[in-house]
């Protein structure tokens, strides 16, 4: 279905017609995203998150679009309806390919969005610098998936927004923290690497090495704001 929340077993599917409003009241989702409602207040008005939808949000093809960034880091795969009612599935992080460019035919349209939903070992954040808090388009946004055993990252998604021509879904960063200590040391190597997958451009939201200078924070404000008790800001910039 084009509209609605479905929750089967750890997969969560949202129809693309989907507000962001529907997902802020969903009361279940809001047991696994205990900061749902912090996150999605950043996204705009209440107005338009009343009517915004995320199959919109997408194929806007936003470099900044909060929500194409909040659901590559939950490395969310979207099913893709043609007008033969033939459907495919594609990796979110895939269907991006160049500056307003998606993999997407003229018969076609986004039916569903689908994602894993977090574990207990599992911590989710969404980050967003703008001129102003509410009511504005980032600079740079920047959204979290992480997953700890035993002091260990098992897995960990990275996107950031307003980086790069497309919405970025960091595959190098997330893959080299794969299997890394949860240490300042690790985190400070992966935003060297980072830093080499973003190409951010000089513009009325900020000059590019401003936007290197937020991408490295709010990479840092990740792991400060899910792991509190491990790391504070002194650990990374002192190093940085």
């Amino acid at each position: 279905a084009l509209k609605g929340i479905s929750i089967k077993g750890n997969i969560c599917t949202i129809g693309a017609g989907t507000t962001v409003s529907e997902l802020w009241n969903h009361t279940e989702l809001n047991t696994y995203f205990p900061k749902l409602k912090t996150h999605l207040k950043l996204v705009s008005s209440e107005q338009i998150r009343n009517m915004a939808s995320f199959g919109g949000n997408f194929v806007n093809a936003s470099p900044i679009g909060d929500m194409t960034i909040f659901f590559l880091a939950l490395n969310s795969d979207i099913t893709i309806l043609n007008s033969n009612g033939n459907e495919r599935t594609l990796a979110l992080k895939h269907f991006y390919k160049s500056y307003k460019t998606f993999d997407l035919q003229e018969d076609e349209l986004i039916k569903t969005i689908r994602f894993k939903l977090p574990t207990r070992a599992s911590h989710f954040n969404f980050e967003k610098v703008s001129k102003r808090t509410h009511l504005d388009i980032a600079s740079v946004n920047s959204a979290a998936h992480i997953s700890v055993e035993n002091g260990t990252i098992s897995e960990a998604h990275f996107a950031f927004g307003g980086v790069y021509e497309i919405p970025r879904y960091l595959h190098k960063t997330s893959e080299f923290l794969n299997g890394k200590s949860l240490t300042p040391t690790s985190i400070l190597q992966a935003q060297d690497v980072m830093q080499d997958e973003i190409s951010p451009i000089s513009d009325v939201r900020g000059s590019s090495d401003y936007k290197r200078l937020l991408a490295r924070q709010l990479f840092f404000a990740h792991f400060m704001e899910l792991f509190p008790s491990q790391f504070t800001l002194n650990d990374f910039i002192q190093h940085a």
